[in-house]
């Protein structure tokens, strides 16, 4: 009597059964944890700043030790294992994979792998089906699982439609539903492929440590199906009009040997075509676009892969990507010492195309100015910005025919700066005063620029020069000219002279040569990237004679010019950045949204108020609010949970204090996941792991029908055995909860008596 009431049960149920515990840990780490916190008590009273005999400290120790191990204890969850015999019946539970890979048609027999597992299950063709069969004999229960599981209702109407397979969740799902009941077995009708978290192989022990056997039946071939897959495209969430966009593709080739087009399109149109070989021993490949969208707004485009006869899975052959195009004109500074007729050219042909905003800043005398474009700005009357929230409107500077002491030391520093921290584009183009002649030797220009020179008053020269472009530059987006390779060599193998040309020594290691001076076979244009941005040099002031030697409708002149300060330009930072975590999600994936935001001369900006409002394809809006991220300066985050399939679009309002609102606009697309036919193969190597681990077999689609048997055997030796355990709760018994008073009482009653407590 005095024994149950302390441990709630009677001496002879645990002489019938075993303690335990239901914290599913192993021994060694129970016993490490347990170690731990005694060393934990041992190290607080040996750094006590008390005087304590030894003999006392260490039993001060033991008793803090001793309270540590029984809390533990208490939080392990100590149970009472008892078997019994059941007279009830023995339930088994038979999972259907009814995830997207079980509708590769593979099995056996020739129908889909979801068919196949499905007739096994519930019979057809004059077969009764596993479920009938053992119907008389055990209680069989039926569930489908995916992402998990649940039970089948109506097997019938069940569709192979599920975008994950996880056999932990599913395993564990159908645990917690039959929690309680005399469960003998779970049989999966799989085909292996398990691609969620968790561990499978863990719950199929966990099971078997509660009498509950594992047996895996396996659908579908092991031989890889044939098949092409888009995994991912990554291209950059935001471009401007006209400017060159690079979208890398990685494809997955499996089973195919031949040669195959890989397409990039906008809606079925295809703008361009690339071909992969495929390789022994190689499924992965990494394949470039490059295309320039003329449209403004989010643009939809896609990856295509033509199917091929003999693949079985098609839906994965295409994948959308949206590209957000911006409308913003793209500011521009331009800086001349003289009217000459490169400086009026060049305005020109920024000032006819939309994409850009072009500022020009021309010396007409001793502090006298003439600013085209910036009648926003009337610094700019006196000259050249002298702060950096007046530089930093621009996203590109450039110097024409100037002399550095036009420029204070602070300003040449702070171009540099505007390159290095803002992410601005810098170019400095010929004339007798520039580069060396303009006495740039020695300035942070000089650091920057991706050509050398000498300070030497070398004279410009006059000379009528070709510049010769090499072949591996015929690809940069500077010398973009047609679409057509060919169309583009040949528009740079016909380009007319320039006129005249400054004297350069060489280029810097960094740097890219586009073109060279034949004569002294030294850089004409070079480009580099320094710090955030990026930084160009043409070494001539006569580039103005392409627009004069050729006909009206070719504007070779004109595209250079645009083209090479859209490329200046594309890693100039923005106020307000807005990025997503991916480009595309699964429906019911959370999205990720930041908004990273800058003040005037790029400070990150904490008290700004910032929300985002998330519209669904069918017109639904959602706003939410974007708090400030404590752990990282000037950005703002939200999260958004996608219930709907099809393209969303995103507009995030900012507002800062003393400033007009910023609106930012971003979108992504909902789509159906294809992960479930990477590598869909048959996995017999899991399944026959799980199987082992869980105590049960794998079988065969073929072998299906040895099921039965098994299962019988299994019912019949646990009537046996009485394996079906009943747990009893034994962590609030009275003998532990007195037991901790006690050591507690201990403990502080000695403490008292060294003057501790």
């Amino acid at each position: 009597m005095i024994f149950e009431r302390l441990f709630k049960y009677p001496w002879e149920l645990f002489r019938q059964g075993e303690v335990g515990f239901t914290a599913a840990l192993p021994v060694e780490l129970r016993l490490l944890i347990i170690a731990l916190a005694v060393l934990a008590a041992y190290w607080l009273y040996r750094t006590s700043r008390e005087s304590l005999a030894p003999t006392r400290r260490r039993v001060l120790f033991a008793l803090r030790g001793c309270v540590l191990a029984v809390l533990l204890m208490m939080v392990f969850g100590p149970v009472l294992r008892l078997p019994r015999v059941t007279t009830d019946e023995t339930y088994v539970a038979f999972v259907l994979d009814s995830s997207q890979s079980m509708s590769i048609e593979d099995s056996a027999s020739g129908a889909s792998r979801f068919a196949a597992a499905r007739g096994v299950l519930l019979g057809g063709g004059g077969s009764p089906g596993l479920a009938a069969e053992l119907d008389a004999t055990l209680a069989p229960r039926t569930f489908t699982m995916a992402d998990g599981a649940q039970r089948l209702i109506d097997a019938r109407s069940a569709k192979p439609d599920g975008d994950h397979t996880n056999y932990f969740r599913s395993l564990r799902d159908v645990v917690q539903d039959l929690h309680g009941l005399p469960l003998a077995a779970v049989v999966m009708l799989t085909d292996g492929g398990h691609n969620g978290p968790g561990s499978p192989l863990e719950m199929a022990r966990s099971m078997k440590s509660q009498g509950i056997a594992l047996f895996t039946v396996g659908f579908g071939s092991s031989d890889p199906t044939k098949d092409y897959e888009v995994t991912r495209v990554e291209v950059p969430p935001k471009v401007r009009r006209n400017s060159r966009v690079e979208a890398v593709a990685v494809v997955r080739c499996t089973g195919f040997t031949a040669p195959f087009p890989v397409h990039l399109r906008q809606g079925d149109a295809i703008l361009s075509t690339m071909e992969v070989r495929p390789q022994d021993g190689k499924d992965m490949y990494q394949v470039r676009f490059a295309f320039f969208p003329e449209k403004e707004g989010v643009q939809t485009y896609n990856i295509f892969i033509k199917p091929a006869d003999g693949e079985k899975v098609t839906a994965n052959n295409l994948r959308d990507f949206p590209v957000d195009v911006s409308e913003e004109r793209l500011p521009v500074l331009y800086v001349e010492g003289s009217p000459r007729t490169e400086f009026r050219f060049l305005r020109r042909a920024l000032f006819r195309d939309a994409d850009f905003r072009i500022v020009s800043l021309l010396r007409t005398g001793h502090g006298r100015f003439y600013v085209q474009g910036g009648d926003d700005m009337p610094e700019l009357q006196k000259g050249f910005p002298t702060t950096k929230e007046q530089l930093y409107r621009f996203q590109a500077v450039i110097f024409g025919d100037i002399e550095a002491g036009f420029f204070t030391t602070q300003q040449l520093a702070m171009v540099e700066e505007f390159v290095k921290e803002r992410g601005g584009g810098f170019a400095m183009l010929g004339g007798v005063n520039s580069f060396g002649l303009g006495n740039y030797k020695g300035t942070p220009c000089e650091t920057m620029l991706p050509v050398t020179f000498t300070g030497a008053k070398s004279a410009y020269s006059f000379e009528h020069v070709k510049m010769s472009v090499p072949e591996e530059a015929l690809q940069h987006p500077i010398l973009h000219q047609d679409d057509d390779s060919e169309a583009n060599k040949r528009a740079w193998d016909h380009v007319p002279e320039l006129d005249g040309y400054n004297p350069v020594t060489g280029a810097k290691s960094t740097a890219k040569i586009l073109a060279v001076n034949p004569k002294t076979n030294l850089p004409m244009l070079a480009v580099q990237p320094y710090g955030s941005g990026r930084v160009a040099a043409f070494c001539t002031g006569g580039a103005w004679a392409w627009r004069m030697s050729v006909s009206n409708d070719i504007e070779i002149q004109e595209k250079f010019w645009r083209q090479l300060v859209r490329w200046l330009a594309a890693g100039s930072k923005e106020s307000v950045t807005v990025s997503l975590d991916r480009p595309a999600y699964a429906k019911g994936e959370p999205v990720i949204l930041r908004a990273t935001v800058l003040g005037l001369s790029l400070q990150s900006v904490n008290d700004a108020k910032v929300t985002a409002t998330f519209q669904n394809p069918f017109g639904n809006s959602e706003e939410i609010a974007m708090p400030w991220i404590l752990t990282h300066d000037g950005v703002y985050q939200c999260r958004y949970d996608t219930r709907e399939f099809g393209d969303h679009l995103v507009r995030v309002r900012v507002e800062i204090p003393g400033l007009d609102p910023i609106d930012r606009a971003t979108s992504f697309g909902v789509t159906q996941p294809f992960i479930e036919f990477a590598r869909s193969g048959l996995n017999e190597t899991m399944l026959k792991q799980l199987a082992e681990a869980g105590g049960g077999a794998y079988l065969t689609e073929q072998d299906a029908a040895k099921l039965p048997a098994l299962l019988r055997q299994l019912s019949d030796k646990r009537e046996r055995l009485g394996s079906f355990l009943e747990e009893k709760e034994l962590w609030d018994s009275p003998f532990l909860f007195l037991l901790l008073i006690a050591l507690l009482g201990c403990e502080w009653s000695l403490r008292r008596r060294s003057g501790m407590a």
